[in-house]
This record gives structure tokens, sequence and C-alpha cells, in this order.
């Protein structure tokens, strides 16, 4: 399975997301704020990540993204948004891979991770 960093200011979110990707297989890395997530991205790139884009701002998913994107073009980037017109006309809609709204299914974040596995 893959290496997941999943970036989300909300613990009940997080907690919930890392039990459903590590059941099938995933290790997975959390992390609450823009600076953890860019610490354990430089220390241990992973294959995907998962980012809620208001971290609690736009301005924070926007800057991580960007960040991301040009530190290691191969990472899956997908975007967590609770609302879609956040990305709408911005240059970063383009540098990711895959947005998923606000609610979604757990089985709809893990196909989001396994589709960059081919799966």
């Amino acid at each position: 399975m893959s290496r997941v960093l999943l970036v989300d200011d909300d613990p009940a979110g997080l907690a919930i997301r890392r039990i459903v990707l590590e059941r099938k297989g995933h290790q997975v890395a959390i992390a609450a704020d823009v600076e953890s997530a860019r610490a354990m991205f430089q220390q241990s790139p992973p294959e995907s990540v998962i980012l809620d884009l208001r971290l609690p701002e736009l301005k924070d998913g926007l800057t991580l993204i960007r960040e991301f994107r040009a530190a290691a073009p191969g990472v899956r980037l997908i975007v967590l948004a609770g609302w879609s017109a956040d990305l709408d006309g911005r240059t970063e809609a383009g540098m990711v891979d895959e947005i998923v709204p606000k609610p979604s299914s757990s089985q709809r974040l893990v196909d989001a991770v396994e589709r960059s596995q081919g799966k």
C-alpha cells in the first residue's frame, strides 16, 4: 500500500480518516497544521497527500498545494473541499489530482488514494 500524509485542522476528521486508510493497509502520517505538514512532507515524502483546503484559512491550503507540487511533482494531491468554488479560476486547481467534496464517504477517499496505485 502507499504512504499517505493526511493534513486537516479538524482532530475528529483526522482520526476517522486515519483509521479508515490504515484499515485499508496504508501508512498514514497526520498533520493538524501547516507547519507540521511541511515538516512531515520533508521528513518522509509521501506518495499521496490528502489536504483539507481550509487550514483554517483558504490561503493555507493553497500555499501547501503550491509548495508540495513544486517539491514533488509526482506526489498525488487530493484536496478535501467544503466549498468547491474555492478553487474555481485558481492556478492551484490545475496542480491537484483530485478534489473530494466534504462531506464525502470514506470509500470515496480510499478510492482517491488507491487510484494513484492503478487499482
